[in-house]
């Protein structure tokens, strides 16, 4: 289903979602251009923290605002047959998944360019991706069912994210905070940026990421898990 939608929505494109791929490619290199400049920061090491900040940020965050939709889009499934929520979920973090392996090529040209080997802290690319497809699939039931009964949800989340990818360490790196980079902290997003970022420059995540991390994926898991318990049965007839 996930390979339909991304099929359906670049039918009769010639690039199909490589337009993404070509777009990303543009806004990286414009990007790292002008603010590498302004922020007087080395381009061989902005332009590769930049590159990776706005593949895993458009992973993350198209994500997040596919949720709000992911079961009011699927209505006439859900109120007319007996089937898994989690179906729909699944098939949007699988559909956001092909175009991550798309936009992965501007990575590979950036790697190129800059003399990129990530060697062995490479491989922990897996887990980290593996932990926030996880935190997808909680994010996608819960904020999927609470939009799905109350409908100005979406536009809150939209505009939420909006704010969150100015103050996520995305086109700016946490040590241009002077003494104030703990604050990076306080953002959870900027964790799982960091989980899939670090390991392709060759850097491991700190252990303190980790925790985090796995902090708000059991926090996470925990409340959509009892959500569910109690509201599952109603999510038919909120639609």
């Amino acid at each position: 289903m996930g390979v339909q939608d991304v099929k359906r929505r670049y039918r009769r494109s010639i690039l199909g979602p490589l337009w993404l791929t070509l777009s990303l490619a543009i806004l990286v290199t414009v990007l790292g251009m002008l603010y590498g400049r302004l922020m007087s920061s080395p381009l061989d090491r902005f332009v590769p923290h930049l590159a990776l900040g706005l593949i895993a940020w458009q992973f993350i965050s198209g994500l997040v605002n596919d949720s709000c939709n992911v079961f009011v889009a699927h209505k006439g499934w859900i109120t007319s047959m007996r089937c898994p929520l989690s179906m729909f979920v699944y098939k949007s973090v699988w559909q956001h998944m092909l175009i991550l392996a798309h936009n992965s090529l501007v990575y590979v040209g950036v790697a190129v360019i800059f003399g990129i080997f990530p060697g062995v802290p490479g491989l922990l690319i897996i887990p980290g991706l593996a932990l926030v497809s996880v935190n997808a699939i909680w994010v996608g039931l819960l904020v999927g069912a609470v939009c799905a009964r109350f409908r100005d949800i979406p536009q809150i989340v939209q505009s939420v994210m909006r704010l969150a990818f100015f103050v996520t360490p995305v086109i700016w790196m946490p040590d241009q905070l002077g003494a104030r980079a703990h604050l990076a902290l306080y953002n959870p997003f900027a964790y799982f940026v960091e989980l899939m970022r670090a390991p392709l420059l060759g850097q491991a995540p700190s252990t303190l990421t980790w925790a985090l991390a796995l902090a708000v994926t059991v926090g996470g898991c925990l409340v959509t898990w009892l959500f569910f318990a109690r509201f599952r049965s109603r999510v038919a007839y909120w639609l």
